[in-house]
């Protein structure tokens, strides 16, 4: 069945009666993570925009405030990915007029929220993704802990100024998260 849910674990059942899906719409909300620039690469950044515009990362790396290495791929099943596309999670940024959004696939599900850079910081609000049962419980609960991370981002950095490569972001409770650029989205 599906569903659509937020990072903050709101959960909207659309299949409830309209009195309980109301209430529990009532008390969801959106959690925007806000992360400082850290760098010169990363200051650069949220003085110009456009340096992530238009830009796709891979996440291939997320290490706990432990420093144990989270897996960033779902388990296969059965000798395929427990996505059944082997997809890797992912985190755009696009710019469309005056719309800053971002886009990507967060273990089982596309998602897409805003973006915004200034003042030294980058904020990414993620409201939504939608939700298709995944296939797998270690599946859905990357996805769940990325979608919550990123509302948790507390400083971010880009390995440089012009045409970044690496981004990293650090998250509040003291987990990282390592992203590499893919290949840009196209522009429309």
């Amino acid at each position: 069945m599906p569903l659509l849910h937020t990072h903050t674990l709101c959960v909207r059942v659309w299949m409830l009666a309209p009195i309980l899906a109301i209430g529990l719409a009532a008390g969801c909300g959106t959690h925007t993570g806000h992360a400082t620039a850290d760098g010169a690469a990363a200051m650069n950044a949220t003085t110009t925009p456009d340096t992530i515009a238009q830009t796709s990362w891979t996440l291939i790396r997320w290490t706990s405030a432990q420093g144990q290495t989270r897996p960033v791929q779902p388990p296969t099943l059965q000798g395929r990915a427990a996505n059944a596309t082997g997809r890797q999670i992912k985190l755009d940024f696009l710019v469309r007029g005056d719309k800053y959004r971002v886009t990507g696939y967060s273990g089982c599900n596309p998602y897409q929220g805003r973006y915004a850079l200034a003042h030294g910081e980058l904020a990414i609000t993620v409201p939504a993704a939608m939700r298709m049962t995944c296939p797998s419980p270690q599946a859905a609960a990357l996805e769940h802990n990325f979608l919550n991370a990123l509302a948790t981002i507390k400083v971010f950095r880009l390995d440089n100024g012009g045409a970044p490569h690496a981004m990293i972001l650090m998250l509040d409770g003291g987990d990282t998260l390592e992203f590499t650029r893919s290949e840009d989205p196209p522009t429309r």
